[in-house]
């Protein structure tokens, strides 16, 4: 390793620190906290509306939520303890204005209910 490393000229430390800093700033942009777009919502909400309406007048039926009320996705993660904290986050995502609290209830209750997976 020693070796290698002084086979390395200052231009080749140059390009590695560069590419640290390009994938530092991507992480760093990826981790970044959801804009909130009124406009964007709104739309998707008339949306809703607009499709509630079709189904109704077509006298059709949304399917039930699940028993749990969690989705079939976030019941799979948290039935593995080593996935809870990700069935946490992505119940928070699917429902926005649920506490981290109540998040944690939820997906614990579920997970309670089955045997640990090994």
């Amino acid at each position: 390793m020693i070796a290698m490393l002084a086979t390395l000229e200052f231009t080749d430390y140059a390009v590695i620190a560069f590419l640290l800093l390009i994938f530092s700033g991507a992480a760093f942009a990826n981790n970044r906290t959801p804009v909130s777009n009124p406009r964007l919502e709104s739309q998707v909400q008339d949306l809703q509306r607009k499709v509630d309406a079709l189904l109704s007048f077509h006298r059709i039926s949304p399917p039930p939520p699940p028993p749990s009320g969690l989705s079939p996705e976030v019941e799979a993660m948290a039935c593995f303890p080593e996935q809870k904290i990700a069935a946490i986050k992505r119940y928070r995502e699917e429902n926005p204005g649920v506490g981290l609290a109540e998040a944690k209830t939820k997906i614990e209750e579920f997970a309670a209910k089955f045997p640990r997976v090994q």
